[in-house]
């Protein structure tokens, strides 16, 4: 039985695909039939062939993955049994949810360690100390461009020298003629005493630099999704985690100690994929070892867990206020959690997937004792259990795998449009998390040395409610409205806070806070509801697919804030728009609450409209096949 779409939609979140293995116990007369019916139909296709020698290879693969879970154990039927959320797993999810804090001051780190202060060009002469500058100097008034609009000297001119003479006097520079600065910057340290920005010189014509810093982090981030899904498949999610800890914090230690521009970007894109493989496997060996009831609140609450590590990125950057020790902070812990060796096991369901089945029952037998249950009679109800569901299921995923491809779904209008409308709405809801995030430490009016701190810990506190919105959501009103709603309220909050910016910015923070708190809402619902979506076959691609287009807007979103020097507003509005256009593509969205998960074009044709049922075409086929497969007997 396919599990419910609830159960089954949070482990294919943030992690990707996630193979399931629950069947229960048969008899060696039963698989060994079911084999050979198999294997004359596929050899019958191949004998005549079929045009859709793609049956062959998918009957094979499917005999294949039978007969390992049929040696295997039933690990939902178990869970329930003996506990789906234990004290044994709450201990082991809860060790699994603080690497997360380490992964969330990670990815915006860049906040800070390449934040932006106040800077003005250097006047010789007049500095006395070139090579280290003091920002606040009497001469500015005379030397310096002020721009009244940006309330502050201009960065990047000064006033012309009419004068050779060895002193710093109004009567030495032009008051209209200016220059560009050569002999470098001073920069403020009322804020940050060293930033990538200060320390490499990254203003005026080399600013673009800073933003490509964000951007090839977000790189990296790409390419760690999808090496570290098929490394977690490979070796397995223990082994995994621990390589990602160990390069996760050697990559962080080196950023933190390099001394050339060009070794840091190299450095934060091996350490942006080392940084989503922690996460990826964390959350993915989190959800492996709970129950189907349990795996929602799971996959949302190692959220809460990301949202605090922006609230610790901000409170040591707020104490350190130097890049390098920053990226130290949040870099060298992670090294203790390479105790997790000693400390939690290997997924189960990775483990039955590998057909490791006595190291499977010895981890189960060791969650009950530890859940105070015992295992013994709860093995020997399963393997008494009727094996005629079994057998139907097995007919029914060859039926499946055999038809539904990616191009299937691009063959029906309908799917194709869903497809694409998703794309778009991963691009814009990522774009627009990120652009607000990267972004928080300057929509305050405040002018104290800690606003831009208090700010971002206003903005990350937001996720907790977003994420919370999400769940109820998601629950009690339904993917497709929750989502909607999500999008609607940020693309209205973000367009009202660019208008605030304009005329009135008393309400700037409240109104970018509140959309950051629906945005966040919007991306804990899309991983729920997009593989709800897709047939069962090309959930994983599409998931994929619609990841992989996400990061588009993660990378651009450093670039955002140079869309106020076009207009001042124009980010907010940016977002605003893109929220708003994503919530009429999602009107062709069907809702997937409380639906069984779609195995085929039909079904998934079908969400929203009817109970999913077996059409009868396909069943006429498969009693086709079927008597098929006793002519050749």
């Amino acid at each position: 039985m396919r599990p419910s779409s609830l159960t089954s939609c949070s482990s294919l979140g943030w992690a990707g695909a996630l193979s399931r293995t629950s069947t229960a116990f048969t008899s060696g007369a039963i698989l060994s039939t079911s084999i050979w019916n198999f294997l004359t139909a596929g050899m019958k296709c191949l004998w005549n062939h079929s045009k859709n020698m793609a049956l062959v290879n998918h009957a094979f693969c499917i005999i294949r993955v039978r007969h390992s879970e049929t040696m295997g154990i039933d690990i939902d039927a178990v869970f329930k049994e003996i506990g789906e959320f234990g004290s044994y797993q709450r201990r082991i999810y809860f060790l699994l949810c603080l690497p997360a804090i380490f992964v969330g001051a990670g990815n915006l780190a860049q906040v800070f360690i390449a934040a932006t202060p106040k800077y003005r060009c250097v006047v010789p002469l007049c500095d006395a100390n070139i090579s280290n500058p003091l920002y606040y100097q009497p001469f500015l008034n005379f030397t310096i461009p002020y721009n009244i609009k940006d309330n502050s000297w201009d960065g990047c001119q000064r006033y012309q020298r009419l004068h050779n003479d060895h002193s710093c006097i109004p009567e030495d520079f032009s008051k209209n003629i200016t220059e560009e600065c050569r002999e470098g910057k001073a920069f403020s340290t009322d804020i940050y005493s060293s930033t990538i920005v200060s320390e490499f010189n990254l203003t005026c014509n080399a600013a673009w630099k800073a933003e490509m810093s964000q951007t090839i982090y977000f790189s990296g981030v790409m390419v760690g999704s999808f090496l570290f899904g098929i490394v977690g498949d490979l070796i397995g999610r223990k082994k995994t985690l621990m390589i990602a800890v160990l390069c996760m914090t050697v990559s962080g230690t080196v950023c933190a100690l390099v001394a050339a521009l060009p070794t840091l970007f190299s450095c934060r894109f091996f350490n942006a994929m080392m940084t989503t493989g922690v996460f990826q496997i964390a959350f993915l060996l989190g959800v492996e070892l709970v129950g189907p009831t349990m795996r929602l609140p799971c996959g949302i609450v190692i959220e809460y867990f990301y949202a605090l590590g922006e609230v610790f990125l901000s409170l040591i950057s707020w104490w350190a206020k130097d890049w390098r020790m920053i990226q130290l902070i949040i870099s060298g812990p992670v090294s203790f959690f390479v105790l997790y060796w000693w400390l939690i096991p290997e997924s189960p369901r990775w483990l039955q997937a590998k057909g490791k089945h006595q190291k499977v029952s010895a981890l189960l037998k060791k969650i009950a004792e530890k859940n105070h249950k015992d295992i013994d009679p709860i093995l020997q109800r399963l393997e008494n259990a009727s094996t005629e569901e079994e057998n139907r299921s097995i007919t029914t995923e060859v039926n499946t795998a055999t038809k539904v491809t990616l191009l299937d779904v691009v063959k029906s209008p309908l799917l194709c449009v869903r497809m694409f409308s998703m794309f778009f709405v991963w691009t814009a809801t990522t774009l627009v998390y990120y652009g607000l995030s990267l972004n928080a430490t300057s929509f305050s009016n405040g002018k104290e040395d800690f606003g831009p701190f208090i700010d971002f810990i206003f903005s990350a506190l937001m996720e907790f409610p977003g994420y919370t919105l999400a769940w109820l959501g998601m629950n009690y009103m339904g993917r497709k409205t929750s989502l909607a709603l999500s999008m609607t309220f940020a693309g209205i909050l973000c367009s009202g806070a660019g208008f605030s910016q304009e005329y009135n910015t008393d309400y700037l923070l409240v109104l970018t806070l509140m959309g950051k708190c629906f945005i966040t809402s919007s991306f804990g619902i899309i991983y729920v509801f997009t593989p709800e979506m897709c047939p069962t076959s090309v959930r994983s691609t599409i998931l994929g697919m619609c990841s992989t287009f996400s990061r588009i807007g993660s990378m651009l979103a450093p670039f955002s804030k140079q869309l106020e020097l076009v207009y001042g507003p124009l980010p907010l509005l940016l977002f605003g728009g893109l929220s708003l256009v994503a919530v009429t593509l999602i009107l062709v969205m069907p809702e997937t609450h409380k639906t069984e998960l779609p195995d085929t074009i039909e079904e998934a044709l079908n969400l929203g409209r009817t109970q999913i049922v077996q059409l009868p075409v396909e069943e006429e086929e498969e009693q086709h096949l079927l008597a098929e497969d006793q002519e050749v007997i």
